[in-house]
C-alpha cells in the first residue's frame, strides 16, 4: 500500500530540559507536521509514503527536505517556491500540572500557504497511490491550501483512491469567515471520505450535530457517530478519548466501522504531548489496511502506537510494529539486550 498525505510542513523549536524560553537562549528543532508524523510512523511499519506539499526554495527549505528524506518519506511531490517562509512554532512543553505552550509563527506566510493550487501535479500524485489522507488544517489556513485540498479529494474519490480525512479543527486558525463558511468547506470533504479522525466535539461544535445530552458521553458521541455517518456517507470514523483518573491521565480510542467499539483505557506517562494524536492515525491506517486484522485489533494496535508516542521527545512518533505489538500482548520491559 502507498499512502500519500497533504501536509504543510513545519520547524518546532523546543528548549530542553522542560524550560520555558524565558530561561534559556538553546533551542532544539525537529521538522515536523502532521502528514510528516504520520508517514514517518507508516514508514517505519513498513508502507511506501509520500508528501505533497511546498517548501521555500532556500537553504531551509532544502534542510527540511534533507530531514524529511532521512525519516523515509518520498520526496516526489515536494514543490518548492520563492515564498521565503516555513511554518513554524515553540513548544514550552509543561510537567505536572503546568500545561504545554504551543506558540505559532509565519503560518500563513509559509512557502505552503502561498503554494497555487495548479503547482501541483494532484492527479499524477493521486493516481501513483492507493491512500490519500487530507489534514483538515489545510481548510483553515486560506483559500489556496482550501482549494488544494478539495480537488485533491475529488481526484481520490474520481479515481477510485480510499479518502483519509483527520478533522485537525483549530478555532483559533479560523480568523476570518464565519463557523458556517467553515462547516461548509468540511462538509465537502466529509462526503467524499471513507474514513474519517475525530471526536464529539468535532461532532457537536463544528457540524452542528445535536445529540441527547441526558445520555452518558459514550451514548453521546455513538449517537453523534451515527447521524455523521447517515448523513456524509463516512464509513469508519475514529478518534481518541482522554480522562483523569485518581490523577492519572487515562487513554483510550474508538471506532465506528461496522459497529461502534471502545479500546482498553490505558495510563499514560507522558513526556511530550505532541504527536500521540498523529501515531493514532498512524496505527488506524497501516491496521485496517492488514488482512484478516478484525477492528477490535485496530483498535488496539492504534491506541498503544498512541500510548508509545507520549513516551517520545518530539513530534514524530518513532516507533514500529514490534514494539507496539509488544504492548499489545502485555510485555512491559525495562531492559533489551
Amino acid at each position: 500500500m502507498k499512502v500519500l498525505s497533504y501536509g504543510e510542513v513545519n520547524l518546532r523549536f523546543s528548549p530542553p530540559d522542560y524550560m520555558l524560553l524565558e530561561q534559556t537562549n538553546q533551542l532544539t528543532y525537529q521538522v515536523t507536521g502532521t502528514g510528516v508524523n504520520l508517514l514517518t510512523n507508516l514508514k517505519s511499519f513498513g508502507m511506501e509514503v509520500s508528501l505533497l506539499t511546498s517548501l521555500p526554495d532556500n537553504h531551509v527549505g532544502k534542510a527540511a527536505a534533507a530531514d524529511i528524506r532521512k525519516y523515509g518519506i518520498q520526496d516526489d511531490f515536494i514543490y518548492f517556491n520563492q515564498h521565503h517562509h516555513i511554518g513554524s512554532y515553540f513548544v514550552e512543553l509543561g510537567y505536572g500540572i503546568r500545561p504545554t505552550v504551543v506558540t505559532y509563527q509565519n503560518r500563513l506566510a509559509s512557502a505552503f500557504c502561498q503554494a497555487n493550487p495548479e503547482s501541483y501535479h494532484l492527479e499524477e500524485a493521486v493516481m501513483a497511490n492507493d491512500i490519500i489522507h487530507i489534514c483538515g488544517i489545510t481548510l483553515l489556513l486560506n483559500e489556496k491550501t482550501r482549494t488544494t485540498a478539495l480537488e485533491l479529494a475529488d481526484y481520490a474519490n474520481r479515481l477510485g483512491k480510499k479518502l483519509y480525512f483527520d478533522f485537525n479543527y483549530r478555532p483559533s486558525l479560523n480568523t476570518e469567515h464565519s463557523h458556517e463558511f467553515i462547516k461548509a468547506q468540511y462538509e465537502k470533504i466529509l462526503y467524499k471520505a471513507d474514513v474519517v479522525f475525530g471526536g464529539i466535539r468535532d461532532i457537536k461544535e463544528l457540524l452542528d450535530i445535536s445529540v441527547n445530552q441526558e445520555k452518558s458521553y459514550g451514548s453521546q458521541l455513538e449517537e453523534g457517530i451515527q447521524i455523521l455517518k447517515q448523513k456524509y456517507g463516512v464509513k469508519t470514523y475514529v478518534g481518541t478519548n482522554r480522562n483523569d483518573r485518581d490523577g492519572k491521565h487515562m487513554l483510550s480510542g474508538f471506532m465506528d466501522g461496522e459497529s461502534f467499539k471502545t479500546s482498553q483505557e490505558w495510563p499514560v506517562e507522558i513526556y511530550d504531548r505532541i504527536g500521540a494524536g498523529d501515531a493514532y492515525a498512524a496505527g488506524i491506517i497501516y491496521g485496517l489496511n492488514q488482512e484478516k486484522w478484525s477492528e477490535e485489533k485496530v483498535l488496539e494496535f492504534a491506541i498503544c502506537n498512541a500510548v508509545l508516542a507520549h513516551t517520545i521527545p518530539g513530534d514524530v512518533p518513532y516507533t514500529n510494529v514490534e514494539e507496539v505489538q509488544s504492548l499489545m500482548n502485555g510485555e512491559r520491559q525495562t531492559l533489551i539486550r
